[in-house]
């Protein structure tokens, strides 16, 4: 059967069923990737497609290593119990090629604020005035100089890694619960950094790449751990002391870093921070910085929620549910395992 005809299979019977909004976002990533392919080709280095296309094809060939790579490790590292759902196993490769990818990006962008002197992290002024930027406000693609190559070759990378994301997202993973708010994480990033890529403001796009990409390795982790069944169960207790880590990373860095780091100095001027046109290429870059904002609340609700019923007792595979959904408990061929008749989630 086709690919695009093939109903997806799902890990949460909790997913809502909204057709039109999967169709809305899904044409979105094909006109983001359509608009910056024509980009790419008119672009006068030819180089640069040649690059999208290696990116696009290392992407997926780093995912079907990774996977292959790790379901064995998770065969070895996972528990008894653990493996008792087969799933577990596919989870926890598909969790381990995204930890490859953002602790490799982590590096690269650490490297890159390094290099600069972290000023684009400590002037905000500097994240939209740039020596290669144009002073044409607002049109895309037209720079009065080149891009550093080593930042560029991060947007590259970073295009490819989310377009092959998304792809993957909507035709290849199962659908989680909160499969709707992840694809328009995906179109939000997508749009940001296509944005900040065309008119120049790479800064913009290297900060907002870096706090998310550093505080994704403690969630990739924390959910690897979790489908090995490394918890209190077995007496390791790695699940707890990852999302305990991952309760204070995903605060600092997200909902205070990203706003008062990315967001503040887009929208009015306090001090030495500039005042900032509303030109329409900025107003949409600005709304999908809020967009993405709103997502990290909205997830970091979800992570409060399990934190009150741990509090509460219940087990982390039942506290999990408010974020992966209610079908985790169930085996890859929707039979539910039961455990002294009880359903075993």
């Amino acid at each position: 059967m086709s690919l695009f005809s093939k109903k997806k299979k799902k890990d949460s019977d909790t997913v809502p069923d909204m057709p039109k909004l999967d169709l809305a976002l899904t044409l979105s990533i094909a006109a983001m990737f359509a608009f910056i392919t024509k980009s790419f080709v008119q672009h006068e280095d030819s180089s640069i497609i040649v690059e999208f296309g290696i990116s696009l094809g290392v992407t997926f060939i780093l995912i079907f290593l990774c996977k292959a790579t790790l379901k064995p490790v998770g065969h070895v590292l996972s528990t008894a119990e653990s493996l008792k759902k087969p799933r577990n196993i596919r989870k926890f490769s598909d969790q381990g090629w995204q930890l490859v990818v953002h602790a490799a990006m982590t590096w690269y962008e650490y490297r890159l604020l390094q290099a600069n002197g972290w000023r684009w992290w400590s002037e905000p002024a500097s994240l939209w005035n740039n020596s290669w930027q144009s002073e044409k406000d607002g049109v895309v693609g037209d720079t009065t100089g080149s891009c550093p190559s080593e930042l560029r070759l991060l947007y590259i990378a970073q295009m490819g890694i989310w377009f092959v994301t998304a792809f993957s997202h909507k035709f290849i993973e199962a659908k989680h619960k909160d499969y709707f708010v992840m694809y328009g994480h995906h179109v939000a990033t997508l749009g940001l950094v296509s944005l900040s890529y065309l008119n120049g403001w790479e800064p913009i796009g290297l900060v907002v790449l870096f706090i998310h990409d550093s505080s994704d390795i403690v969630v990739d982790v924390l959910k690897m751990v979790n489908y090995l069944g490394l918890d209190a169960d077995s007496g390791l207790f790695l699940a707890e002391g990852a999302f305990v880590l991952n309760l204070v990373t995903w605060f600092a860095s997200r909902l205070w870093l990203y706003p008062s780091i990315a967001i503040r100095n887009t929208f009015y001027s306090i001090g030495s921070y500039p005042v900032v046109s509303y030109s329409m290429s900025r107003c949409l870059c600005r709304a999908f910085l809020c967009v993405l904002y709103l997502m990290h609340c909205w997830w970091y609700y979800l992570f409060l929620r399990i934190a009150w019923k741990l509090i509460r007792g219940n087990t982390g595979h039942d506290a999990g549910r408010d974020y992966e959904g209610s079908s985790d408990s169930e085996g890859d061929s929707g039979t539910q395992v039961k455990t002294n008749g009880k359903k075993d989630s």
